[in-house]
């Protein structure tokens, strides 16, 4: 396959598995763009292998497939896999830090051997290495690096924009037998595992979303005082913000086991462009 059709089947691959962050990358620079098409590509790939397989041990292997062929496609060798070929051209051509590709990899364990969250505190974590770690990836691509003031700013946009998925993903979640409410927080609230997985919503239900709606309001307001004080370049890495509080405001008033909580393209656009860390 010619890297130019490399090139297409990334693109395809993003824009399906993750059409916001892809709408995204579409206001990056152009010599830049096609590398974030690579991660955001890279990320759909890790996310697929949990509804993939059928056993734990299953997703454990295709996860060590990516963690050795990574060092090989970074290292100039063709793996002959459009996603990790890409990856490894991103990792070669902008220095990508291998550390933050591998936890990225390494995260997605907990979505092979897990499937019920058990408390916040593993939810946070998860969705730092998750959605933060993305951030972190974005922002070494357009800044060249990632210091501690950028992996901050990452940890509360993961946060927020991660709440923001995970609830808009619960229907999709429920009906594959997945529960990544974080369960402290189930029992805090009253709500029974049986009734989540039955779809059947409840006044717990609803306390439990508006707690984790406001968590991940206050993590956007901190995200975007951190983001603020970052060099430019590194600022854009962080667009993908722009779409939690119009996120949040839908799930605020829809059905949690409804259809997925979508924005219209047009105006998802204009709120990506129009975007400023304030």
């Amino acid at each position: 396959m010619k890297r130019d059709d490399h090139s297409g089947e990334l693109r395809r691959i993003a824009k399906r598995g993750d059409p916001d962050r892809y709408a995204s990358a579409l206001f990056a620079p152009s010599n830049v763009r096609p590398h974030l098409f690579a991660l955001i590509a890279f990320n759909v790939e890790l996310a697929r292998i949990a509804e993939q397989v059928s056993e734990p041990q299953l997703g454990e292997i295709r996860l060590q497939w990516w963690r050795d062929a990574l060092p090989r496609a970074m290292a100039g060798e063709t793996i002959s896999h459009p996603v990790v070929d890409a990856v490894g051209r991103a990792a070669s051509e902008r220095a990508l830090s291998k550390h933050l590709l591998d936890a990225l990899v390494d995260a997605r364990e907990f979505d092979v051997s897990v499937k019920i969250m058990p408390d916040m505190a593993a939810l946070e974590t998860y969705l730092d290495a998750t959605a933060g770690g993305l951030f972190r990836l974005a922002a070494e691509l357009l800044e060249g690096r990632v210091d501690e003031a950028t992996s901050s700013a990452a940890q509360s946009a993961g946060l927020a924009y991660g709440l923001s998925g995970l609830m808009r993903a619960l229907p999709l979640h429920v009906r594959r037998g997945r529960v990544d409410l974080p369960s402290d927080l189930l029992r805090k609230h009253g709500v029974r595992l049986g009734d989540l997985l039955a779809g059947r919503n409840s006044e717990g239900l609803t306390g439990v979303l508006a707690e984790l709606r406001d968590r991940a309001r206050s993590a956007r307001e901190e995200a975007s005082r951190r983001i603020a004080r970052l060099p430019k370049p590194g600022r854009a890495a962080f667009r993908p913000l722009a779409l939690v509080k119009p996120y949040l405001s839908r799930l605020e008033r829809t059905d949690p086991f409804g259809p997925v909580v979508e924005l219209n393209p047009l105006h998802r656009l204009w709120l990506l462009g129009t975007w400023r860390p304030v």
